[in-house]
């Protein structure tokens, strides 16, 4: 019986160190071929890695390079890269100024002094910044620039004065945006030819609404179609206390006149149209 069993035990030992030894195999190979994979892998991480690093010290360089030479720049310098500002006064706040109206004033202020700094009299209600983080601020005898740390001075000439002031409020009072923003509108008034009529409260704001502008343009090209174009509407309104004059120049242009200051703007023809189309058809 003995002799029997003997080969019977064999084979399950055989079977079963068979087995084992499989799963010896298989767990020696998986971490063979994982170890090879991971090495390779690593490798080209690395690669990737050096030539991400070499990249992004590439456009870090650049942009390092960018902040050097724009902090070398002066205040002023830098103010007249500006591409928009906004300015206030002690009445309305953030106004926007582009375009020409930014242009006449980047060139007025040229021939403002710098100085070291302004006397404790210095009392500013009239502010302003640009879309390149320039803070600005003016009494009309000087001109302060200031970002981050860093702050310059400068003395407007006394004969330039009140050019400066007339300037500073043309570019709010005349400005579309100053126009349009909705508050304080007083009396309002329209006339074509002799016809006058007087706008209800209730509208106000849809009339002003109807003035969209483009871009402010010179006045060449306004002048020329205000000739060409048979009916022609003014609009007369008090906002906040300023009477302002708005005459349409065709469908679309329309001058806005504040004083002795005037501003041409090409708009949409939404404004001629409700005009010519709905108030004095």
């Amino acid at each position: 019986m003995k002799n029997k069993k003997i080969p019977k035990l064999k084979k399950t030992t055989i079977l079963i160190i068979a087995v084992v030894g499989f799963f010896f195999l298989y767990f020696i190979s998986f971490k063979m071929s994982r170890g090879y994979i991971k090495h390779h892998a690593s490798n080209e991480t690395k690669i990737m890695d050096v030539n991400s690093d070499g990249e992004k010290t590439k456009v870090q360089q650049e942009i390092e390079n960018k902040k050097m030479v724009e902090n070398k720049k002066t205040l002023m310098e830098r103010f007249k890269d500006s591409k928009k500002a906004f300015i206030s006064d002690d009445q309305v706040n953030d106004i926007k100024v582009e375009g020409p109206a930014l242009d006449d004033l980047r060139r007025f202020i040229s021939s403002f002094v710098k100085v070291r700094d302004v006397g404790d009299e210095f009392n500013p209600v009239n502010k302003g910044k640009t879309n390149n983080n320039i803070q600005f601020e003016t009494d009309f005898n000087y001109f302060v620039l200031k970002s981050g740390k860093k702050r310059e001075c400068y003395k407007i000439p006394i004969n330039e004065k009140k050019d400066f002031q007339n300037m500073y409020r043309r570019m709010i009072y005349i400005s579309v945006e100053f126009i349009t923003n909705g508050r304080e509108i007083g009396d309002v008034k329209i006339y074509h030819g002799n016809e006058e009529k007087k706008v209800w409260f209730w509208k106000k704001k849809d009339l002003i609404n109807k003035i969209l502008y483009k871009r402010e343009v010179g006045r060449i090209q306004p002048e020329k179609e205000f000739t060409k174009v048979k009916d022609n509407y003014t609009i007369k309104v008090d906002k906040s206390g300023v009477l302002l004059s708005i005459q349409t120049m065709g469908k679309d242009f329309i001058k806005v006149t504040c004083g002795d200051n005037a501003a041409y703007y090409e708009v949409y023809p939404d404004l001629y149209n409700y005009l010519h189309d709905k108030e004095f058809k």
